[in-house]
């Protein structure tokens, strides 16, 4: 029999990742802008409210771009969410300040909010006009983009979510590849437990719905499964030991490797709910991923491919002796593709026990009378691409088994 033929897409920004790589952010910013002559840029430097200050991470950041006299506009403004208002305001500050490069630091709403203040630069309108189907026909202006945590992925993928004050629903602009994404494990260390729990979670939800997308393929599988092999192994064990760098470096990696794989692959359904869930009922985005996804799963398992899989995280997951002596999941692995299946999505609900996310929407104050809302706004491409398909009575059902 002929070997099935090898295609695949493949595309990322340039990417730097290592322990103390955050100092050489003053001489990247110089090498992107020098073949635009450029000597004596001024920065638009993105950031949340507090957390980068506080982890003394802003300091550090603003030492390393001094010492390469470079000047910034700090526009600490980015929240929990990237909102239009947000995106549209930097835009004018930016544009006001002639500033020549942007640069977000921190999580998934920074970088999101960094990428798109990046495109209205160069393209003109406001982010409405983009969600509306506007389309980036310019390169936006050259942008790095540096997390803080390890989950989000934003900084190699070429969308920005963005919250539309007036209807209240997320929606994506795309076509915004970063310059450059410079990750240092280094950041991360200041991340509280919480946090570290749920981009983590984010993390692994991306790389196993990357796994099984529809759109998956020779290059997105390779990427995920190293993902999934990092991810699952460090995320109870970095939220036992926070400063540990081997793990957050782990961490990191296996977030990076993810994103790469969705980024080339696409998501699932997990990642259909996570938006109106987040929006509806103010849950962070990772907490809700991974509550969900054992409930995907499940709904998923019937699909041949998608069980097959399945049973390779089993197996991976019981190479790796991940909590062996806790939770519910039997200590040894089934023989059938199907029964090994449902133990990955076992480990996987002992995992995210461990690191304390929930396996129940009711957990969250989210009750059946809110579940048609739900359905009703999930929509877009992650569905499209869940290897079973959906409809609004099926995304109920799993909704329901949730609760």
């Amino acid at each position: 029999m002929a070997e099935a033929e090898i295609r695949f897409n493949f595309t990322s920004p340039r990417i730097i990742f290592g322990r103390g790589r955050i100092n050489d952010l003053g001489q990247e910013v110089l090498n992107i802008l020098k073949p635009r002559g450029i000597s004596n840029p001024r920065i638009f430097l993105v950031t949340g409210t507090t957390s980068l200050r506080e982890s003394g991470n802003l300091d550090k950041i603003s030492m390393i771009l001094k010492k390469s006299n470079i000047n910034f506009e700090l526009y600490g403004k980015a929240g929990k969410e990237p909102t239009t208002s947000i995106l549209n305001d930097g835009k004018e500050i930016a544009l006001e300040k002639k500033c020549d490069l942007i640069i977000g630091v921190g999580g998934g709403s920074v970088m999101d909010t960094a990428k798109g203040i990046s495109g209205l630069i160069t393209n003109g309108g406001i982010v409405e006009d983009y969600q509306a189907g506007r389309e980036f026909l310019l390169p936006p202006k050259p942008f790095i983009l540096i997390p803080t945590t390890s989950g989000t992925g934003s900084e190699v993928t070429n969308n920005s979510v963005v919250k539309n004050e007036k209807t209240g629903l997320k929606k994506s602009i795309r076509g915004l590849w970063a310059s450059l994404a410079l990750l240092d494990p280094e950041l991360t260390l200041s991340l509280p437990k919480k946090y570290t729990a749920y981009s983590g979670a984010d993390a692994l939800v991306q790389a196993i719905e990357a796994l099984v997308s529809k759109s998956a393929n020779f290059i997105s599988d390779f990427f995920s499964r190293k993902s999934i092999a990092y991810l699952g192994d460090t995320l109870p064990k970095v939220c036992d030991d926070l400063l540990n760098i081997d793990l957050r470096e782990k961490m990191m990696l296996g977030s990076i490797l993810g994103a790469i794989s969705f980024a080339n692959g696409k998501l699932g359904a997990v990642h259909g709910f996570a938006h109106p869930i987040g929006i509806k009922h103010d849950l962070p985005h990772g907490l809700i991923c991974g509550l969900l996804l054992p409930h995907v799963m499940k709904y998923n398992i019937e699909v041949e491919q998608a069980a097959q899989k399945y049973s390779w995280i089993a197996g991976l997951f019981n190479y790796q002796k991940i909590l062996v002596d806790y939770g519910t999941c039997p200590k040894s692995l089934p023989s059938s593709i199907k029964e090994k299946a449902k133990w990955a999505i076992k480990k996987i609900e002992d995992i995210f026990t461990y690191v304390d996310i929930p396996l129940k929407l009711s957990d969250l104050g989210i009750k059946e009378a809110d579940l048609d809302d739900i359905v009703k706004d999930t929509t877009g491409s992650s569905l499209a691409n869940n290897p079973r398909d959906t409809n609004k009575r099926t995304l109920r059902k799993i909704l329901v088994h949730a609760l």
